[in-house]
């Protein structure tokens, strides 16, 4: 087998696994007379958090398609949150996926402005894109939330010794 098809039935086996787990989780619907509706519920019975963390060892591990797709049943679970956002970018950026990355660190920016590794981690894809203006804006905007970044200072300075 090749090694896409090895990821691709990793993946498939780890979705059917989830499938499984949920439709263990099913009751049978009750009648309500309210006419009230119940929450749609994601793959797992997890929280987001408890997501977070598992995505968190698997990319500590090196699993980073199973991280994505743990992180992405997180950011199902709870849309909009700035952790996993900045996290699925920062994945990305490791696998090279720079314009993937991008959009999850703008939607990251869109929820939390302040955030210093995000402006850090967009600085150090825009230069690996060769966008030196814009990641000189980044580096810049992450050293005024935290002056002690110094992965923000080392690339800055090595951004400005090179242009």
């Amino acid at each position: 087998m090749t090694l896409f098809q090895l990821i691709m039935l990793g993946s498939s086996a780890f979705f059917a696994y989830k499938i499984y787990e949920h439709i263990q989780t099913l009751q049978k619907p009750e009648e309500n007379s309210q006419g009230g509706n119940r929450k749609a519920e994601a793959f797992s019975t997890f929280d987001s958090s408890e997501l977070i963390e598992k995505a968190d060892d698997e990319v500590r591990a090196g699993n980073m398609d199973k991280a994505l797709a743990i992180f992405s049943e997180a950011n199902i679970k709870e849309p909009k949150n700035g952790e996993t956002l900045f996290k699925m970018g920062f994945v990305m950026a490791l696998q090279k996926r720079n314009d993937e990355a991008l959009e999850y660190f703008k939607e990251a920016l869109e929820v939390d402005n302040e955030n210093p590794f995000t402006h850090l981690e967009m600085g150090l894809v825009y230069i690996d894109d060769g966008e030196i203006s814009s990641a000189r804006t980044h580096l810049n905007r992450a050293l005024e939330i935290d002056p002690n970044l110094e992965k923000a200072k080392i690339a800055l300075e090595k951004l400005n010794s090179e242009h």
